[in-house]
């Protein structure tokens, strides 16, 4: 779906907490309201969320397209491979003595985005000074 394009929902039905069915298509809720079940339109806005509209122009519900995410570290051993890697994740640059670790698996990219900040955020409580250099942490779509 193209950005700024509008799809009129036909059918839409609450799957549980944190799922929506909108035409057939599973999404995550991001941020909830009230009756979502209620929303008449859904648009792509320019950095790629999914708003829902309703009839009252002040309600607004964002949400995601449901994926199946892996969060990965990849540890180099070679500081010069690691910079490699670094500028456009190329796997080539991986060695047999690097490490590539499943950190976990989501369902959306906020989600995704959310985990990876964990390691990378110096506020955090659990960050890696070496995130960067030569671990990193990136979320991989698995498309089945």
């Amino acid at each position: 779906m193209a950005k700024g394009k509008k799809t009129t929902i036909k059918e839409i039905k609450k799957l549980n907490d944190n799922e929506i069915s909108i035409n057939g298509k599973e999404y995550i809720i991001i941020e909830d309201v009230k009756d979502i079940e209620t929303a008449t339109t859904m648009k792509i806005s320019s950095n790629g969320n999914r708003i829902l509209r309703f009839e009252d122009v002040n309600k607004k519900a964002r949400i995601d397209v449901k994926r199946n995410i892996d969060v990965v570290k990849y540890s180099f051993v070679d500081k010069d491979a690691a910079g490699k890697f670094k500028k456009g994740h190329d796997q080539n640059f991986l060695t047999k003595d690097d490490l590539k670790e499943v950190l976990g698996n989501v369902n959306c990219h906020k989600d995704a985005m959310e985990m990876i900040y964990k390691f990378t955020d110096k506020k955090s409580e659990t960050y890696d000074p070496k995130a960067g250099h030569t671990n990193f942490y990136l979320f991989e779509e698995i498309t089945e």
